[in-house]
């Protein structure tokens, strides 16, 4: 484990390339947000395979991975002793998080975790007081019980942020006083950072920027910046990095997108990359400095489908 916050960026910056897993209740609702009121019972994969997870990340090359522990539904991939709301009460009874960490040490990459700061489930959760409790509590069961984590992902943070509990940002409220919006204060996010790093100083905290300012920091502090998806057009604007050295606190860069549209696994079918996209979003991410973190969708049984699974290996970088 690092304690010097410089040093574990630009060991974090050498592994260049990693797997971003989203898998939860909502492989099996079919959405990309859940509404909390899926019930446990029914989040069952058949045949779940963290092994074959780790072996395709191998086989692409990868050297790292972000799995979904909690999304914006608030159901955990592990025995939270914070909530009912978790594996502990799913008929597999399998502690995901868990097996995820011990399976892709055992291959040779480093581990991390998705933790979304917006809880569907959470009976109290516009207590912020009761609610950063209940967070503080369970990234210390993540970071005290699996072992060193590479890095913390944190998403959803528009929901207590922005006027509209919309994810889309409007500079304009940075300078209108009434408008409502804040920098974290809601999440208590400086308090939680620290806790991240006094429990693991190597620990890079990231906390991503959404898809409308790319690149960008949320707010102080964090440890790496995120960039969502490639090359697209937002509210008439193309959504454009700023350059690999201009960003004003001197951190590294993130980019993250999709095989799958939806981030989670669906059923649909759907266009998706293939070997050149791969490639492509791979030199672009280095083209920045960055690291690239690709997203695949576990199915319902618990499965990287085969499909996804011939094109990063062949995309193998």
């Amino acid at each position: 484990m690092f304690t010097d916050i410089q040093k574990a960026r630009m060991e974090w910056s050498k592994l260049r390339y990693g797997m971003f897993i989203h898998f939860g209740p909502n492989t099996f609702e079919g959405t990309g947000w859940g509404s909390g009121a899926f019930p446990a019972g029914m989040f069952a994969p058949a045949n779940l395979d963290v092994s074959q997870w780790a072996q395709t990340a191998v086989e692409a090359g990868m050297k790292y991975a972000v799995l979904t522990a909690k999304h914006h539904d608030g159901f955990c991939l592990w025995p939270s002793e914070h909530t009912d709301y978790s594996v502990r009460h799913s008929p597999a009874g399998i502690d995901i998080v868990g097996a995820f960490a011990e399976e892709f040490r055992k291959a040779g990459l480093q581990v991390g975790l998705y933790y979304s700061l917006w809880d569907r489930n959470y009976p109290d959760y516009e207590d912020d007081e009761k609610y950063a409790r209940y967070m503080k509590l369970q990234i210390t069961e993540l970071l005290t019980e699996y072992g060193d984590l590479v890095e913390l992902w944190f998403d959803g943070g528009w929901d207590k942020e922005h006027p509209t509990r919309e994810w889309p940002y409007q500079p304009e409220w940075e300078t209108m006083p009434d408008s409502g919006f804040n920098r974290g204060e809601r999440w208590r996010w400086e308090s939680l950072y620290h806790l991240i790093h006094e429990l693991q100083p190597g620990c890079l905290v990231i906390n991503n920027s959404s898809s409308d300012r790319p690149g960008q920091v949320r707010y102080m502090p964090v440890d790496v910046r995120t960039a969502e998806h490639f090359h697209y057009i937002w509210q008439e604007q193309e959504c454009m990095l700023p350059p690999a050295s201009g960003d004003e606190h001197g951190l590294p860069l993130e980019f993250c997108t999709s095989l799958n549209p939806d981030w989670f696994w669906t059923g649909r079918s759907y266009p998706h990359p293939g070997v050149a996209a791969i490639r492509e979003w791979y030199g672009e991410a280095r083209r920045h400095g960055g690291n690239l973190l690709l997203n695949v969708g576990p199915n319902r049984d618990g499965l990287i489908p085969e499909y996804h699974r011939a094109m990063l290996k062949q995309a193998k970088i």
